[in-house]
């Protein structure tokens, strides 16, 4: 049994001495799902609960729970401190999957400690933290690392970690008990953009697919619905016709598709029709485009409120992003009269990127990113979209550098202080070799941001930040430098490699 198994069932054991549960987790669709999961295995047992999604933990939001049980997923790890200050008294089951930065000999400890034969609180279920502890507080990486995760962070989403914890929280005799939840591990895994065809995803996945939970098919992965609105809100894959209804409609009429037809009822001539001419669509802006953008292998969940993944995947996110998560949580609890004004949500949420878009790609918007040396980055007006918008743009429009999105929230209320929210995104050929070409967002962000007076984090591909309002300018400057010595770090390793 490997260590990340064993603080897997220890969690459970922890959480199954209880008959109540306060469960905190993220708003996006990993975080949501997460708790979706756990909310589940918990009414199974018959335990009560209070869910709450959060942005961040901060200080004052940890110092007031008072709950004898607390699980927080998709995040908790960079709070260990905090977590220790205010919360010892209490049981504690973290499920999480990011790396600390920096990663110290007390991360590593506790999960050593959460994965031992004694049980003992907070337990720490994060595959990033194995390893043993050295004399400078660094990890050095031991084979179930290796297995477990890569230098992008881990590669199982915390909602994968979740099915887990609530496989293991399972009484049934069959040990099937909880397989019907995996659909929402693979949402949250398509939402955090992770490999589902190795390790612990391929895993579940197998599972699913096994027991009928999940089925798959290769097709256009535009989601489920009218093929009209799918090509309209079109942003990720991005087809240049998002957000502009009349050439949509001219689109399809030249395609002789009826533009309110489901595309789970294209004919397979349609189908094909329509596959070939946005890829010639699409190339004509991006000539090296793959074909896995647009066509590949779908999931369809058939336990869920929404059968088609992609698209149970970005409502729910839609729902944690516009702040109304609960709605989120109650789709993960299969409430069938939440469809309608969750699918709202979604649209909104499509409304306002294809609205930024527009204007990214406008005249208006001409001089809308700015360029330095080592990223992209512009500001953002919508609210709601900042990390989606920032994914896309890197995915699609800049995708040579990081690109970094800022929006300026008004955080007077309570008396909290107005402050910047900063997604950093960079497409994945920039993790790839050549080894000088590859950066680490979660570190760069997590520098700049104290250069500021501030704190961020993710991971390498993904990374967000909360800054001080009027501080943009300080930060985009560091951060640019500090990525820039990234790359020449890399490439000095990288020549230093080549000469051995």
């Amino acid at each position: 049994m490997t260590a990340l198994q064993k603080s897997v069932e220890n969690g459970a054991v922890i959480i199954k001495k209880h008959d109540y549960a306060r469960v905190i987790s993220h708003y996006d669709a990993d975080g949501i799902t997460s708790a979706g999961i756990i909310c589940n295995a918990l009414l199974r047992r018959g335990m009560r609960f209070h869910a709450t999604i959060v942005s961040k933990l901060e200080r004052s939001f940890i110092r007031g729970l008072n709950e004898d049980l607390i699980i927080i997923c998709d995040m908790g790890t960079a709070q260990l401190e905090l977590l220790y200050e205010y919360l010892k008294e209490k049981d504690v089951v973290i499920i999480d999957h990011h790396a600390p930065i920096p990663l110290t000999s007390a991360h590593i400890n506790l999960f050593n400690a959460s994965s031992s034969s004694s049980l003992s609180s907070p337990v720490l279920i994060n595959p990033c933290c194995t390893g043993t502890s050295t004399g400078n507080g660094a990890a050095d990486a031991n084979e179930e690392q290796h297995e477990l995760t890569n230098e992008r962070g881990s590669t199982i989403c915390a909602a994968g970690l979740s099915y887990l914890v609530a496989r293991c929280m399972s009484d049934d005799e069959t040990g099937k008990g909880n397989i019907d939840l995996a659909g929402l591990a693979v949402a949250g895994t398509l939402g955090d953009k992770l490999e589902l065809n190795t390790g612990l995803n391929r895993m579940i996945l197998d599972e699913a697919l096994q027991e009928g939970v999940i089925s798959v098919k290769t097709g256009l992965k535009l989601g489920g619905g009218k093929i009209r609105d799918l090509i309209f809100f079109a942003t990720d894959p991005y087809i240049p016709l998002a957000g502009k209804i009349e050439c949509v409609d001219a689109f399809l009429k030249k395609l002789d598709i009826e533009r309110d037809k489901n595309s789970s009822d294209l004919t397979i001539e349609e189908e094909k029709r329509l596959t070939t001419a946005l890829f010639s669509l699409l190339r004509e802006s991006q000539p090296d485009i793959s074909d896995e953008v647009l066509v590949g292998t779908t999931y369809i969940f058939h336990s869920e409120v929404i059968r088609d993944g992609m698209t149970f995947m970005k409502v729910i996110d839609a729902c944690g992003r516009l702040g109304k998560s609960g709605i989120g949580i109650g789709l993960c609890l299969r409430e069938d009269r939440l469809v309608e004004e969750a699918g709202a949500f979604y649209t909104s949420i499509q409304n306002k990127l294809v609205s930024e878009l527009t204007r990214i790609e406008s005249a208006d918007g001409e001089d809308a990113i700015k360029e330095r040396e080592n990223i992209f980055y512009f500001h953002v007006q919508e609210r709601g979209v900042t990390g989606i918008l920032a994914g896309i743009v890197a995915d699609y429009l800049c995708t040579d550098k990081p690109v970094i999105v800022l929006n300026r929230m008004d955080r007077t209320e309570n008396g909290k202080k107005p402050e910047t929210k900063v997604s950093a995104r960079c497409n994945k050929k920039l993790l790839l070799p050549p080894v000088s070409s590859r950066i680490d967002l979660a570190k760069a962000l997590e520098k700049a941001s104290r250069e500021v007076g501030s704190f961020g984090g993710g991971h390498p591909i993904a990374a967000g930040a909360s800054i001080p309002e009027k501080t943009e300018e300080k930060f985009i400057a560091a951060l640019d430098m500090i990525i820039g010595k990234q790359k020449i770090g890399k490439q000095k390793t990288f020549l230093e490699n080549e000469k051995k």
